[in-house]
């Protein structure tokens, strides 16, 4: 089975569920891979990695007609990424629109959030998302507090009016998946990522934002329980990931990262990394249902 991205997916408003999708054979339609806490796994991953497909004009997940195999650090072949309905949308930052008539017409009918979310090592980010997909933005982040700046009808003027707030001292527009890892073992109060984001509205008072941002604490999602000790990375960036394993029991997840445990000690896998390539297990896997276009951006 081939890892398509790693998601999580609302089961009800207090409650996520979290893991990978992924295209088996010969089938249409990507199926989901639950990882929950306390299940055993024995992986090894491997290559080569290829085209994970696109999302055609439904907003639904298609496999690449050529499983194309990609030789650099990229998640699509050529002819994927062209026929991407969101690819554009990904990459936009609102000075010009190059996705179609369709999907530019569902983008400015749309409300969209400018949002905040801080990390527990007092990281300060801010994104773009639609109103109704903010929180499982924010979780599949691994963020530890979020909230929005400004409210916003229109993705081209949400994405300029994000573009121009990133630029703004004190705050960034990506966060790395060493930051988080390295973020695990840290803490941070509520009242402290509150005072954050109320510093960095007041001084950038002058993009219209929100003064008085409620920030959410969205440690209640995520299935990862506080940890005693710092996990061992699995990977450094260097090393290659053909052939390498992942074993042991799943103690959680935080965003894309997982943490696994044999006997005392912990290990963290950022699953990003194994978008692409395939995993030699092939159990526990149910239909996942498709989603629609809005739930990939």
């Amino acid at each position: 089975m081939q890892v398509a991205d790693v998601t999580w997916r609302m089961v009800d408003e207090k409650r996520f569920e979290s893991g990978l999708r992924i295209w088996r054979e010969g089938e249409q339609t990507p199926s989901f891979l639950p990882l929950s806490p306390r299940k055993k796994i024995s992986w090894e991953i491997r290559g080569p990695k290829r085209c994970i497909g696109s999302i055609n004009e439904a907003g639904k997940l298609i496999p690449c007609p050529e499983n194309s195999v990609i030789l650099d650090s990229g998640q699509k072949c050529g002819p994927c990424s062209a026929g991407d309905i969101a690819d554009p949308c990904i990459r936009c930052d609102g000075r010009r629109c190059d996705a179609v008539d369709a999907r530019r017409q569902q983008c400015e009918a749309t409300d969209y959030v400018v949002y905040a979310v801080v990390f527990n090592d007092k990281t300060l980010k801010v994104g773009v998302s639609s109103k109704g997909r903010a929180l499982t933005r924010w979780v599949e982040q691994g963020a530890d507090f979020a909230g929005v700046l400004r409210e916003i009808s229109g993705g081209r003027t949400a994405r300029r009016i994000e573009d121009r707030i990133g630029r703004q001292q004190g705050v960034t527009k990506q966060v790395r998946s060493e930051r988080k890892t390295r973020a695990l073992m840290e803490k941070l109060e509520q009242h402290e990522a509150q005072s954050l984001v109320h510093d960095f509205a007041e001084r950038a008072s002058h993009l219209e934002l929100n003064p008085d941002v409620d920030l959410q604490d969205l440690s209640q999602f995520y299935s990862l329980e506080e940890l005693r000790t710092q996990p061992a990375i699995w990977r450094k960036r260097s090393q290659p990931i053909e052939g390498r394993t992942i074993i042991g029991t799943v103690e959680g997840m935080k965003g894309s990262l997982m943490v696994t445990s044999i006997d005392t000690s912990l290990l963290v896998v950022d699953l990003k990394q194994i978008v692409g390539y395939s995993i030699n297990q092939d159990s526990d896997i149910t239909m996942m249902t498709q989603t629609g276009l809005m739930d990939f951006l």
